[in-house]
């Protein structure tokens, strides 16, 4: 875009035309990106529009010295994270939303999703992956240190860190399945 920090700097003042100039510029992009990511037009939608108010009232923040897109993609990234968390939130609550009509409901929960028999498994699983990876998740899950802290006492990169965690939650969804992966998870959450 021509003249971008200019018309960046314009909106950080508070010009809406400026703003309308960097949205028309920007959000087919983010939710193109976005759409990728989520597959899903919808949810693409309304992650783009957050990105987009977020810059707006967020604009005295913005550093005219950073490329714009960046700043962009930064926010982005950040909506999508939100979104995915928001689903392992909300999922579980939707599942035991569906439990209500059931008539075995409280002995469908004392039984199959006894806290220790939860924790048994979850515990099951961990030990049986691969050493750095097991590391990992229970330093991330169980001890709650950042990635940064991770990467740090196991002298690997927090890229890394991140692939060994997205692998250990896909084997605990994989091998816990459905429902009882997210009670899982909550417990988890709980230590």
């Amino acid at each position: 875009m021509k003249n971008e920090s200019h018309i960046i700097s314009r909106m950080i003042s508070g010009d809406i035309n400026a703003f309308k100039l960097l949205f028309d510029c920007y959000y087919p992009q983010v939710r193109f990106f976005t759409l990728g990511i989520v597959k899903d037009s919808f949810v693409a939608d309304d992650i783009a529009q957050n990105v987009f108010i977020k810059v707006w009232t967020k604009r005295e923040l913005i550093d005219c010295e950073r490329k714009f897109n960046n700043y962009l993609y930064s926010i982005t990234k950040n909506e999508i994270a939100d979104y995915f968390r928001s689903l392992v939130i909300s999922e579980p609550l939707d599942s035991i939303s569906s439990l209500k009509d059931s008539d075995h409901t409280d002995e469908m929960i004392e039984s199959v999703y006894d806290l220790s028999h939860i924790k048994n498994l979850v515990m099951k699983e961990v030990d049986n992956m691969p050493p750095q990876r097991r590391a990992v998740f229970v330093m991330s899950r169980l001890q709650g240190l950042s990635n940064d802290e991770i990467a740090s006492k196991l002298g690997i990169s927090k890229r890394t860190v991140e692939r060994h965690l997205n692998m250990a939650l896909h084997i605990l969804r994989e091998k816990l399945g459905g429902f009882l992966y997210w009670t899982a998870a909550l417990f988890i959450l709980s230590l």
